[in-house]
C-alpha cells in the first residue's frame, strides 16, 4: 500500500511495489504492464505519479515501451557472481539491493567494485 506519510515519495513507493511484482514473477518477462489508468485505480495515485514510477522502472531496464503496443516487462539477464576486486560499469541504470534489503539506484556509467 502506498501511504503519503511513509518515508519516500509516492512514485518511489509505487516503483518498489511494481519492481517486487516483476522480481517475484507476478509480472513475468513478456507480460504487458498494467495501464496508467489501472495503476491509478488500484493505488489511488495521480497519473503523473504513476508515470514517474514507470520512468524509474524504464531507467532500471525492467520495462520497455513498444510504440503502439504498450509497456512490457523485459527479460532480465541472469545474476552474475562477482569476486573481490571485480568491477562492473553500467551502460544503463543500475539497481543494487544490499543484504540489508535497502535498494539503491545508480545512473548509467556508474562503476561498482567488489571490495
Amino acid at each position: 500500500m502506498i501511504t503519503p506519510d511513509r518515508e519516500g515519495a509516492a512514485y518511489r513507493q509505487l516503483a518498489t511495489v511494481l519492481r517486487d511484482r516483476i522480481r517475484n514473477g507476478e509480472l513475468p518477462p513478456g507480460r504487458r504492464m498494467p495501464s496508467e489508468k489501472d495503476l491509478h485505480d488500484e493505488f489511488g495515485l495521480a497519473r503523473e505519479t504513476v508515470r514517474r514510477a514507470m520512468a524509474v522502472l524504464r531507467s532500471e531496464g525492467l520495462i520497455e515501451i513498444r510504440p503502439g503496443h504498450g509497456t512490457f516487462v523485459v527479460d532480465t539477464p541472469p545474476h552474475v557472481r562477482l569476486s573481490p576486486g571485480d568491477s562492473v560499469t553500467s551502460s544503463a541504470g543500475l539497481t543494487v539491493t544490499r543484504a540489508s534489503g535497502e535498494v539503491e539506484t545508480y545512473p548509467a556509467g556508474t562503476t561498482l567494485t567488489v571490495a
